[in-house]
């Protein structure tokens, strides 16, 4: 009896529709569960791209000892290569949506870029900027990167 499944709002029992739980009485018939957890579609002038992951530099110099490896600084689309083994943010998003112009410029998920910038300052991973909207704050919570995707 523990494991049926009831609505939140109106404590009847949920229905299973094509993979998803669904309240009768709360939800209109007109919601198509086809539709629930599709992508969004490339438009023309948005396209996706793949993250290969963040990129670990020796510090202080641009030799790269860890993640990716792009042939081309200046263009993303000549291919890269893993060095070691792959290094993911823990936020990781295998897709991103970008502008359609930006496309030989982003080259990764905000996560992925935000770590490899924060992996790359000289004063440590975990310096924090001061910013108005958390002035108490003095240093960035330690985030551990994995080689798998999250």
């Amino acid at each position: 009896m523990g494991d049926k499944k009831k609505c939140i709002n109106c404590n009847r029992p949920l229905l299973k529709q094509k993979g998803v739980w669904l309240c009768i009485q709360c939800n209109s018939d007109e919601i198509d569960t086809n539709q629930v957890f599709i992508d969004q579609q490339e438009s023309e002038d948005t396209v996706f791209i793949e993250c290969p992951g963040a990129t670990l530099y020796e510090p202080g110099t641009n030799n790269v000892i860890g993640g990716v490896k792009f042939h081309d600084n200046d263009d993303p689309m000549k291919g890269y290569k893993i060095v070691g083994e792959p290094v993911y943010a823990p936020d990781h998003k295998k897709r991103r949506r970008i502008k359609r112009e930006a496309l030989g410029s982003i080259r990764r998920c905000r996560a992925c870029q935000d770590y490899t910038i924060r992996m790359r300052r000289k004063e440590g991973a975990d310096f924090c900027i001061p910013s108005v909207k958390f002035p108490k704050r003095t240093r960035l919570r330690s985030v551990q990167h994995v080689s798998y995707e999250p």
